[in-house]
């Protein structure tokens, strides 16, 4: 074969058929210019179809091409397929040669069978291609192809409308008009934050979230509201976190069901002397009583039972189950369990007889746990009191309320000792309330050194450590909280450091929850559950199913599976819920800045150095903040150091505070009345 060929081929690629240029042989492969006027090489089995047409050269071949495509373009434009289809049914054929004497008569060549066969793939309906040959479709299997084609269509035009409204209310400054159109778009937005799956949707969201920089559920929030779905007052926290304050209509209809308990009528009923709780506290979960004797005191600790009312699987306990904890907003309280059950008929009301899971621990003249029961008892709380009720008694009471109060303060203080001894940690991290009302936040601190929370406290993880070593002890399956040792021994002197925590988390180890009994480091503890607080966890309220069950005599509600399941759930759940809370509160508390501090000077605890300035903690709350570095002359900040400051920039969607240096010497006088 001579260096230059010229002809022109047919070749195959599935459906299609493209034009090329023989330039030459090399060894049974073919060297081809082709339709994009490159050179390339294939096997001589691609050649389909020769062509009349002969090339004397390579610039002679975008024209030749030109001109072959021209002549098919106009015998494609003659091509009727249904009329086609139509013919070839009643012939019984889809030859291409006979299709194309059918059609242009029987002066036809290679170009007119090209361009039936190029008609029969755009169209892709009547024929359908099986290698190098076209099949007739049946009516059935063509409305069939019709049917999805059209249902892909109308899928591709619904994915350019939402993607268009997502991309152009994203970007929206105000408030964005929504077209007909749009409309079930935004249904399915709205669906997706109660928590529908849809998978096209979620996908979509988080392209345009990632494109404009915020989180996918912030996102649709933000545009929800600019298309008037969400109220501008609607609590922000609650939607985004997929909360739902009020409960549906059938968990509402469950619970109004549900029989207020009554003791037995030969039912001895437990007298508990008080409760401790903030004033505002609506789940009133524990109540306590202490009574001296001549060998030491007898404390007792009443849990309020709801599962006396719920029962496993239904309506409320699934409902529990899927929420997992209450949740604690500074803009409102997002309960567990409708109001009517846990603040309510569960709740240790005063003067109310009550169902309780009680502990009752005897305690020797040196403090130490000699014996201890647990049982499901009646109980009658006599008084219910204030953190700051119950601290007054105990600096200033001489009544029975406040000898008793006394009188466990002396054991707890003991009590907390003993941890210590056995390696617990203790961080004197300052701590605040939060309350929003009609968009002001109040802010207030809590006493950090109040006798009666640290009792209270002291109780519970006593509850909760004796719950565990009944359940080791009687090999009760329980989810238990470990933690293991530090990575190096802690020096305990550091301990009323104020820098403590930030120079020793790095050597704790994380809590965990497990289905094994362990040691709890950080309390000082052979072992530890909790369930003291079954109003408020589920995990608390199947603990306490366990172990009333075990006390009775009774099959376990829930074997391994079931407890690993409850695990993972109300790991995740708390996980959850603590981050919701800390983003809110700190959020909220960039607002308080906002609206009170904005003019004032605030002293900061300086805590390292960043790339940027310095990582500080806002006092008297132990909120953390960036100070700039600029305006800082001299040597660099010591951690520790306080200083004076005031704010620079704040962010509150982002929860961000940003501080500019003021003065190196703090007023601490600022701090008196916070």
């Amino acid at each position: 074969m001579s260096e230059w060929d010229g002809r022109v081929w047919v070749i195959q690629n599935n459906d299609d058929l493209a034009l090329i240029c023989q330039v030459k042989t090399i060894k049974k492969k073919i060297q081809c210019l082709n339709e994009k006027f490159r050179e390339h090489s294939l096997p001589e089995n691609k050649l389909f179809w020769l062509l009349g047409a002969k090339v004397r050269n390579a610039t002679e071949w975008p024209e030749v091409l030109s001109g072959i495509q021209g002549r098919l373009a106009g015998l494609r434009d003659e091509i009727d397929v249904p009329l086609l289809w139509e013919t070839a049914q009643e012939l019984e054929t889809s030859d291409l040669d006979e299709l194309a004497e059918l059609y242009f008569g029987e002066d036809t060549g290679v170009e007119h069978k090209i361009a039936i066969w190029q008609a029969l793939a755009v169209d892709a309906l009547h024929f359908k291609r099986k290698g190098k040959e076209w099949e007739i479709r049946n009516q059935q299997q063509i409305e069939e192809l019709r049917t999805q084609r059209e249902r892909e269509q109308e899928r591709i035009r619904t994915a350019t409308i939402a993607r268009e409204c997502l991309t152009r209310a994203s970007k929206a400054k105000a408030s964005v008009d929504i077209s007909e159109d749009e409309h079930p778009f935004i249904e399915r937005l709205e669906n997706w934050m109660r928590g529908d799956r849809d998978k096209d949707i979620e996908t979509l969201i988080t392209e345009i979230a990632s494109s404009v920089r915020l989180p996918p559920r912030e996102l649709i929030f933000e545009v929800l509201q600019k298309v008037g779905r969400i109220p501008a007052d609607a609590d922000r926290d609650v939607i985004i976190a997929g909360l739902r304050a009020d409960f549906s209509e059938p968990v509402q209809e469950a619970a109004l069901a549900v029989a207020p308990w009554v003791p037995a009528p030969a039912q001895e009923i437990q007298a508990l002397a008080f409760s401790i709780d903030d004033e505002d506290t609506r789940e009133v979960d524990d109540a306590l009583n202490i009574v001296a004797h001549a060998q030491g005191w007898t404390v007792t600790i009443g849990i309020a039972d709801p599962a006396a009312i719920i029962a496993k699987g239904d309506t409320l306990d699934k409902e529990a189950m899927r929420r997992g904890t209450t949740v604690y907003l500074p803009t409102q309280t997002i309960l567990m369990i409708p109001p009517r059950v846990s603040t309510d008929l569960s709740s240790l009301t005063a003067q109310t007889p009550r169902s309780s899971v009680l502990i009752q621990v005897e305690l020797d003249l040196q403090y130490q746990v000699q014996d201890f029961s647990i049982r499901r008892a009646a109980v009658l709380l006599e008084q219910r009191l204030s953190y700051a009720q119950a601290d007054a008694l105990l600096a200033d009471g001489s009544d029975e309320m406040a000898e008793k109060l006394q009188a466990l303060q002396q054991v707890t203080d003991a009590l907390r000792q003993q941890r210590m001894d056995n390696g617990a940690l203790s961080f004197n991290r300052p701590e605040y309330k939060m309350q929003v009302t009609d968009g002001q936040v109040a802010v207030k601190m809590i006493e950090r050194n109040s006798p009666s929370r640290d009792l209270v406290a002291e109780l519970m993880i006593l509850a909760n450590h004796l719950a565990g070593k009944y359940a080791q002890q009687h090999e009760v399956p329980l989810i238990f909280r470990t933690q293991d040792a530090p990575v190096e021994p802690i020096d305990r002197s550091l301990l009323q450091d104020p820098m403590a925590f930030l120079k020793l988390r790095k050597l704790l180890k994380p809590s965990a929850l497990s289905l094994q009994p362990g040691a709890h480091s950080g309390l000082g503890l052979s072992v530890y559950t909790q369930f003291s607080s079954p109003l408020r966890r589920f995990a608390d309220l199947v603990m306490q199913r366990q172990l009333d069950a075990h006390l009775n005599g009774e099959t376990l509600p829930y074997d391994q599976e079931e407890l690993f399941k409850v695990l993972a759930t109300a790991d995740s759940t708390a996980r959850e819920a603590k981050f919701l809370e800390m983003d809110s509160k700190k959020r909220w508390f960039v607002m308080y800045l906002k609206q009170q501090w904005s003019d004032k000077n605030l002293i900061v605890r300086v805590l390292e150095p960043l790339k940027a300035g310095y990582k500080v903690e806002l006092l008297p709350w132990g909120v953390e903040a960036l100070l700039s570095s600029r305006g800082i002359s001299g040597d660099a900040l010591e951690p520790g150091k306080l200083i004076m400051t005031k704010i620079e920039k704040l962010r509150q969607k982002a929860g961000q505070i940003r501080l500019q240096f003021v003065s190196q010497e703090a007023d601490l006088s600022l701090l008196e009345g916070l």
